[in-house]
């Protein structure tokens, strides 16, 4: 059996070589962060060497990339993105809600009322556009294509009636709908007594690309207050 003392002096020797190894880390550890400090220091000769390089390497190509962008002053902190010319800010938000639920707003051209057109040629019973025979007439008289969608432009002031009849002939093209119904009226609330919007409608529906015919509607549909307009296929 060993002795007390010599197990007394086995414990200071691995105290001695614990303390020894604790000096050695913490040795490594400050050598270890004064390595750091000099490597980030603005100073140290690698590092500015490194930054000059790299400035000079990419700083022609950053000048192109960034030379139209100009920075903000003090004053102001944000940028402004200004509308565009010819909407105002209604129209703007109407057509980014419009785009959101995957729909469009469609920018339709003006239609002329006809001024200075005799008023027998205004109230024509039919029409058809170029390359359309009398027997596609006859067909629409008798509402062979069946309705596919109907527009009331009662109570409607004549602004109102020709941008609704624009955009309505506009919708149903371009769901291939192909035979429509535009009820305009008799007329007999117009001012003076005067038909109008009868009139008008003709022609304008004359000035839509999408209208290939239109007659007056059968008793069923509306009689002289109302028009069956063949409609062109969307291309």
């Amino acid at each position: 059996m060993r002795s007390h003392k010599a197990g007394l002096a086995d414990l200071k020797r691995l105290s001695e070589a614990a303390a020894r190894n604790r000096e050695k880390a913490q040795a490594l550890a400050r050598a270890n962060r004064q390595s750091l400090d000099v490597h980030s220091s603005p100073n140290a000769p690698g590092q500015a060497q490194s930054a000059q390089a790299v400035s000079s390497a990419d700083q022609k190509l950053f000048a192109q990339t960034v030379g139209s962008v100009q920075a903000l002053s003090k004053q102001q902190t944000r940028l402004l993105l200004k509308p565009v010319l010819g909407t105002t800010q209604s129209e703007q938000l109407t057509e980014r809600r419009q785009r959101a639920v995957g729909q469009t707003q469609m920018r339709l051209e003006p239609l002329s009322d006809g001024a200075g057109l005799p008023q027998e040629a205004d109230f024509d019973p039919t029409w058809a556009a170029t390359g359309i025979g009398p027997s596609v007439l006859r067909q629409l008289a008798r509402a062979f294509w069946p309705v596919g969608a109907r527009l009331d432009l009662h109570g409607l002031s004549s602004d109102q009636a020709r941008t609704a009849l624009a955009t309505f002939i506009e919708n149903s093209q371009s769901h291939a709908t192909r035979c429509v119904c535009i009820i305009h009226g008799v007329g007999y609330g117009s001012a003076n007594g005067q038909p109008v919007l009868p009139a008008r409608v003709r022609q304008w529906l004359k000035q839509l690309p999408a209208v290939s015919a239109f007659v007056q509607a059968p008793k069923a549909y509306g009689g002289a207050g109302a028009l069956l307009a063949l409609l062109k296929l969307p291309d």
